[in-house]
């Protein structure tokens, strides 16, 4: 790809997507909000300015929480499929995103309530125990789809579990049941200025990791041979795909999908690097998010869908498809 269609591209997607972010700041189950009332993301608004209210409490934060959520699952997506060298990689699907959500849930079983930041630990203990486990069953398999049966059976594990936790107290979290799928409605600045910076630092381990993936592209022999730590590149991956996971679960729950999905459309705008990959894909990541989570609100007059439903149909669909090539094509 020359650099100007790099940059015409890099120009396309920006605009694509402020664009949905406009779009989810306007459009949803109250009508007649229009750009007029974006003022209110500048000036807090009247206490009788109900359009401009919608706009800073309720959209704004949901529509921050899907860049986030959905850029770190697509930068977290782009770099386990490199380093597995699996196109069916996911966090959502290898059960990381399910073991930082059990992590939350347990959390506030055991203790209670408590604030975004007191959940960081736990959340980022939960999924790199997941990711632990996962990487220890199936990643050294030359198959691609053992590794994702084995992510698909702890994900079921650890789903099971996390529905065990709410049906044996209700009470306390009944606020879990439709956050278990994968939520924005409930995302607020606390959550917000609590996996921001947390999504910082994964990206800030992204970056060096992707570099050090292009040279392990090469086969371990000539990784090594040009200085590559090969234990060193996979650890500070796999740290990347941890803490990225955590900030989209503080933030969103645990998706799935969205780390799936968003690399094999990058590819599709022939990325080549690691690095590209994982630009491309954070910005995809994002805008499936922002996509899933516009539709939930409007498809249905009167009903909002989850945006994780949203995104579940649209992974569920595209697994499918790339399974059924990827035994076409085994090579």
């Amino acid at each position: 790809m020359t650099q100007s269609r790099i940059l015409a591209t890099a120009a396309a997607g920006i605009l694509a997507l402020a664009a949905l972010c406009l779009a989810s700041l306007l459009l949803g189950a109250r009508s007649g909000i229009g750009i007029v009332d974006l003022a209110s993301l500048v000036t807090p608004p009247a206490a009788e300015d109900a359009a401009g209210i919608v706009v800073r409490e309720m959209r704004l934060p949901r529509t921050l929480g899907a860049l986030i959520a959905g850029s770190a699952l697509g930068i977290a997506g782009a770099l386990l499929q490199t380093l597995t060298r699996n196109p069916l990689a996911d966090p959502g699907l290898l059960g990381v995103n399910s073991g930082a959500a059990l992590a939350i849930v347990t959390t506030v079983w055991l203790v209670g309530p408590v604030p975004p930041a007191a959940l960081i630990v736990p959340t980022l203990l939960g999924a790199f125990l997941a990711l632990a486990v996962v990487w220890s069953v199936g990643a050294s398999s030359r198959s691609p789809l053992t590794l994702i049966l084995a992510g698909a059976a702890l994900t079921a594990f650890l789903a099971a579990v996390l529905r065990g936790l709410i049906l044996l107290d209700p009470f306390a979290l009944d606020t879990f049941r439709s956050w278990s799928v994968g939520v924005l409605d409930r995302t607020g600045f606390e959550a917000l200025g609590v996996a921001l910076p947390v999504a910082a630092i994964g990206i800030a381990l992204a970056v060096p990791a992707a570099l050090k993936l292009d040279t392990l592209a090469l086969g371990d022999d000539l990784a090594s041979a040009l200085g590559v730590n090969l234990a060193a590149a996979r650890g500070l991956t796999l740290a990347a795909v941890g803490v990225l996971s955590t900030a989209a679960v503080l933030v969103a729950g645990p998706l799935t999908f969205v780390g799936l999905v968003a690399p094999h459309l990058a590819r599709a705008l022939a990325a080549q690097s690691a690095l590209g990959l994982m630009a491309l894909s954070g910005g995809f990541g994002a805008a499936l998010v922002l996509v899933a989570d516009i539709a939930g609100r409007i498809i249905v007059p009167g009903v909002a869908l989850e945006a994780g439903l949203g995104v579940a149909l649209i992974g569920g669909g595209f697994l499918i498809w790339l399974v059924r090539r990827e035994a076409r094509n085994p090579a």
